[in-house]
């Protein structure tokens, strides 16, 4: 079987995992806006605290970059900050203890909800397409390094999905699967890179 069909037939094989992946990830995200909603002050201190997160390393560089109109380099820029915390931050560590994906991306996600809840996110509606966008595309990416991570549970409680009736067996099995979903994660937070990049340059213009 081809690399390709091997992991259509994974996603095909696991399709409920990966929804419940997906409802995790993004349901993380509105239960911040909820919390965001119900509690301005939390609004008020997670945006205060992501401002100045943002004012040092890769993402102010990724920031000054976008505004002076370089896409391309913007768009790499992101893509290496995004593809780092996938990897090295989340995916190698759950190698060894699989939920600490689920602590990484959904802590994430959920300080995001924080942030745009409210009025203030509608302030400016144009702002909320390349911010849409991006959050649908770089969270599927991280849905993907998630539901891999899962497999590995699954593979340690039921090896026989796996072809296997050893479990330490099932697992090597789904590292190596996992390693080909994370080729198709980065794949995706490529792509989720040059939207935001794009977007902010062409929607807000240089210099915003």
């Amino acid at each position: 079987m081809s690399v390709v069909g091997d992991i259509a037939g994974i996603f095909k094989r696991d399709r409920w995992l990966f929804l419940a992946c997906n409802v995790f990830l993004f349901g993380t995200f509105i239960a911040g806006v909820l919390a965001g909603t119900a509690y301005p002050g939390v609004h008020d201190t997670a945006a205060a605290f992501v401002e100045r997160a943002a004012s040092s390393g890769p993402i102010s560089t990724a920031e000054h970059t976008l505004r002076s109109g370089n896409i391309l380099l913007g768009t790499w820029q992101i893509f290496a900050n995004n593809s780092f915390i996938t990897i090295v931050i989340a995916a190698l560590p759950s190698l060894l203890f699989p939920p600490w994906i689920l602590f990484v991306f959904g802590s994430q996600f959920f300080l995001f909800g924080v942030v745009y809840a409210g009025p203030r996110a509608l302030e400016n509606p144009v702002l909320l397409l390349p911010l849409l966008g991006t959050l649908l595309l770089e969270g599927e990416g991280y849905v993907i390094a998630i539901f891999a991570a899962m497999r590995l549970i699954e593979a340690l409680v039921w090896p026989g999905r796996f072809g296997e009736r050893n479990p330490l067996r099932a697992y090597v099995a789904a590292v190596v699967d996992n390693a080909k979903l994370l080729v198709v994660a980065v794949a995706v937070l490529a792509v989720a890179a040059l939207y935001e990049a794009a977007s902010i340059v062409l929607v807000l213009g240089p210099g915003k």
